[in-house]
């Protein structure tokens, strides 16, 4: 019999209890108990997931059963609890944002590498059918090398972020840090290094006290150009991805669709989610999480991803000439 990966659950509101589900459907992981700091959010949590509560977080880190903790908590929180996992010996999975700041984020990969215990961020975007069968593609050369990406990501969500922590921009880093840092993150997977050009951002409503609709340029090191468009203030609403390259292009429409590519020549191929056959996403990212520790097998990202994608917020943040307190 296989080992499994002990672990518990940090935060048992909508995404840590997904998590929670998701790994219970990965047979290298049993999960052994959870926390939250809100004692009616964890009873709840416990009835549904069937998963037994830790009175205290100090209970749950001093578990000697417990080799990682996954923290699904909102970003305020992730730097100290991050901490507090490192320090007592647990590998941790943290959902994104890794922190609200890149000088937390190296201050967490330093501790990380300091106690020899691993630090990955949930960019689970990667792990979406037609996400990866982009990336596949374009690593398989399909399109030749990438000279251009666009993302476009806009709804009409600012309903959501209009109520509790996510309504402060000092505690979820708005729209950039809590919902963007994705397409920051899969931008980085498609071309490498990136440095932001241009960046420019609108808060037409008084509420929420943040960006609400911004654009942005950036350049690699080949001299690829990208762009990205997001915002909460479509009522359409579309996710495009377009990646123009030196022999076609590949385009994909997000979470559902299908992703293409047509090359100058006339080869296409279009394919839906359906036919890639990945796994659950967040199930996928939870095993490949827990076979790394287990048998040192590759990760999806790797740890400094996390740290990158932040700092790209951050960067677009001074070109519009914003910080999380303005």
């Amino acid at each position: 019999m296989e080992p499994t990966l002990k672990v518990a659950l940090v935060g048992a509101g909508g995404i840590g209890r997904h998590l929670a589900h998701q790994a219970k459907g990965v047979p290298e992981i049993t999960i052994v108990g959870l926390y939250d700091a809100d004692r009616s959010v964890a009873q709840s949590a416990q009835q549904e997931l069937e998963i037994p509560v830790y009175p205290t977080l100090t209970d749950l880190l001093q578990d000697d059963r417990v080799s990682a903790v996954l923290i699904a908590t909102p970003p305020f929180t992730h730097f100290e609890l991050c901490s507090q996992a490192l320090q007592a010996g647990k590998h941790v999975f943290v959902e994104k944002p890794m922190a609200l700041c890149t000088a937390d984020c190296d201050a967490l990969l330093q501790h990380a590498q300091q106690v020899e215990r691993c630090l990955v961020v949930g960019h689970v975007l990667r792990l979406f059918p037609l996400f990866y069968q982009a990336k596949r593609w374009l690593d398989a050369g399909v399109i030749g090398r990438p000279l251009a990406v666009s993302i476009r990501r806009t709804g009409n969500e600012r309903a959501l972020f209009m109520h509790g922590w996510r309504a402060d921009v000092r505690l979820s880093g708005g729209l950039l840090l809590d919902m963007n840092v994705h397409e920051f993150d899969y931008l980085r997977w498609l071309l490498g290094t990136v440095q932001v050009v241009a960046a420019q951002g609108i808060q037409p409503f008084a509420e929420p006290n943040f960006v609400q609709h911004w654009q942005a340029l950036f350049v690699s090191p080949t001299d690829a150009l990208a762009h990205i468009e997001a915002g909460l203030l479509d009522p359409i609403g579309s996710y495009q991805v377009r990646i123009i390259g030196e022999e076609g292009t590949i385009e994909h429409t997000g979470f559902s669709g299908a992703v293409r590519y047509k090359t100058r020549s006339g080869d296409e191929q279009t394919l839906t989610p359906e036919q890639i056959g990945t796994p659950e996403p967040y199930q996928w990212e939870l095993q490949l999480f827990a076979r790394a520790l287990l048998f040192g097998e590759p990760l999806p990202y790797e740890e400094i991803d996390g740290r990158e994608a932040v700092a790209l917020a951050e960067a677009c943040l001074r070109k519009m000439g914003k910080t999380l307190s303005t």
